[in-house]
């Protein structure tokens, strides 16, 4: 007995350990996710280095505000206290209490930056204490600007510039909004652009160089302020800034180069050496250094995976094929050697015997080589219709392979079976079932039987026959 069984998913699936491996719970990313997230990379490195000078920016400007705080705090106690006692000596009793003020935080983002300072207006004589005053702290004041680098006023009650690092001694700064918050017993700060535009051309680029910083307090209560400390300076330079954290910077570029090299390792690993080796084994198959596509152990792009998987599938194709070929040329040759043998023989005889051949006998050999003919053209439609049920490419088309069975004289269904659709067209598979039971009867089988099963992807079709099947 022999036995025959064929698989398909149709009626053949071949394996895909692509597809198996593809299932792994591992990471992988759209082609153009890569792409995206690269660019994004790429593009963040300028903006983060933008945000991180901006940030430093406004550190320095409120560094700048603290300071001011600080010296304007120390020349108003200092003010208020020489104005006491020169009203003290002028029969004034009043002792001027220290005035405590917060001042808001001064910020780029939020912070509006107003007209350049108004300059200086003759008004009123200021008031012979505080003019007295501002006379004995002109040297703290020196020393004080020296120190901070800021431009210092002190105004008396009425906004007269008494004491100054200018040349505005006398002049009123009453129309200044900052003095009159003061003199109206508010502390305020604020930001005003700068009038020297030759600096600001200079410098277009860094904010600090534009605004200067303005702070005016009120000197004693602030309910009746006895005068006012006006401090402003242009925020610190962050081009010296940078300059002189130099070696900071240089430790930041080579972050930032880090952060470069990694993506392009990243665009590599993830995009260019896959193509490359996928590349590499193609050609290896093209140029038949090998029958096997050595396909790369993961790849961590989906487009890529795929691509993989189809070149796999391909080559396993046309392996199959080229298998294909040299069966189908090896049982062409084996069919068709035996009739052709035998014609020739008779044929033979018929040539060196035929004047001393009995017409009969001659009449024989004929009819003999007339039945290797017709065998010969019997088993190449066989076959070719064969290499044609072989070949057929898988379509939608589902035939019932024992409906088919049922059609067929040589051969017997199993009654027990259940109908089971492939993806085959009937004629193919009317090709090979009659290629089996011709092949079967021919080696003496007197009975074949035909059974399908359907699986959850494939249907399974088993042949028997009780031929004398195949010798040891």
């Amino acid at each position: 007995m022999s036995e025959l069984s064929a698989h398909g998913g149709g009626v053949a699936a071949p394996p895909n350990s692509g597809a198996a491996r593809s299932k792994m719970p591992r990471l992988r990313l759209r082609l153009h996710s890569v792409l995206v997230l690269v660019s994004l990379m790429i593009l963040m490195l300028p903006l983060v280095g933008l945000y991180a000078l901006r940030l430093h920016e406004t550190t320095l400007l409120q560094r700048t505000q603290d300071d001011l705080t600080i010296a304007a705090a120390a020349l108003a106690s200092s003010f208020g206290t020489a104005l006491a006692a020169a009203e003290a000596e002028d029969g004034v009793a009043d002792t001027l209490a220290p005035a405590t003020f917060a001042t808001p935080r001064l910020d780029f983002a939020s912070a509006p930056v107003g007209s350049p300072l108004a300059p200086a207006r003759p008004g009123a004589a200021a008031r012979p204490a505080a003019a007295a005053t501002g006379r004995q702290l002109a040297s703290v004041l020196a020393t004080t600007a020296a120190a901070t680098d800021a431009a210092i006023r002190l105004l008396d009650a009425g906004g007269v510039v008494v004491a100054t690092t200018g040349d505005d001694l006398g002049l009123s700064l009453a129309h200044v909004d900052e003095v009159a918050e003061a003199l109206a017993g508010a502390p305020a700060s604020s930001l005003r652009a700068v009038a020297d535009e030759a600096a600001v051309q200079a410098q277009a680029l860094v904010r600090g160089a534009r605004v200067a910083v303005m702070l005016a307090i009120p000197v004693g209560s602030a309910a009746a302020p006895a005068g006012v400390v006006l401090l402003s300076r242009q925020p610190a330079n962050i081009l010296d800034t940078l300059h002189l954290k130099r070696g900071l910077l240089a430790q930041g570029g080579a972050v930032f180069l880090a952060v470069a090299v990694a993506i392009a390792l990243l665009t590599a690993r993830t995009l260019v050496l896959p193509i490359q080796r996928l590349a590499r084994a193609a050609a290896r198959v093209s140029r038949g250094e090998t029958d096997r596509f050595e396909r790369y152990r993961h790849y961590r792009v989906y487009e890529l995976a795929d691509l993989a998987d189809s070149v796999e599938a391909m080559v396993a194709a046309l392996q199959r094929r080229a298998a294909y070929l040299r069966d189908f040329a090896h049982h062409l040759s084996h069919e068709f050697k035996t009739p052709i043998a035998a014609a020739r023989g008779a044929l033979e005889l018929l040539r060196d015997d035929l004047q001393t051949m009995q017409p009969a006998e001659a009449k024989r050999f004929v009819s003999n080589v007339g039945t290797d003919i017709d065998r010969l053209e019997h088993l190449t439609s066989r076959l070719v219709a064969l290499a044609q049920a072989d070949m057929a490419r898988l379509g939608d088309e589902a035939t019932d392979v024992l409906a088919v069975a049922r059609e067929l004289e040589a051969l017997t269904v199993d009654a027990d079976d259940e109908p089971a659709k492939a993806r085959i067209s009937r004629s193919a598979l009317t090709a090979v079932l009659t290629n089996l039971a011709d092949n079967a009867r021919e080696h003496g089988a007197t009975q074949v039987t035909v059974a399908a099963r359907a699986t959850e992807e494939l249907v399974e079709v088993r042949v028997r026959d009780d031929g004398r099947g195949v010798s040891p």
